[in-house]
């Protein structure tokens, strides 16, 4: 979904992004996904969602954030970089 509500000083397109994530089930895995997104006001955690079985976690995390930040792929990477985590993919 993309919307061009954006302050008067930036003229590019927010896009909510969907990633689908899989990892291996400890203690503040969800947290430290969390941790990695930027808090310099580029991304918005809109939606996170987790299942796990003590094995492995399943989950899908939606962040709104510039289209420019979306194209350079530095998310997908800050979130490869958690712990346990195995596989980042944009739905």
């Amino acid at each position: 979904m993309l919307s061009s509500t954006a302050p008067a000083e930036f003229t590019g397109l927010v896009a909510h992004v969907t990633y689908q994530l899989a990892g291996f089930d400890r203690i503040n895995f969800v947290s430290d996904i969390a941790a990695v997104i930027p808090q310099d006001g580029s991304c918005t955690i809109r939606a996170l969602n987790f299942e796990a079985d003590g094995i492995k976690a399943n989950g899908l995390l939606t962040i709104q954030m510039w289209e420019e930040s979306r194209t350079k792929g530095l998310l997908i990477q800050r979130l490869q970089s958690v712990g346990g985590m195995v596989s980042v993919r944009e739905i």
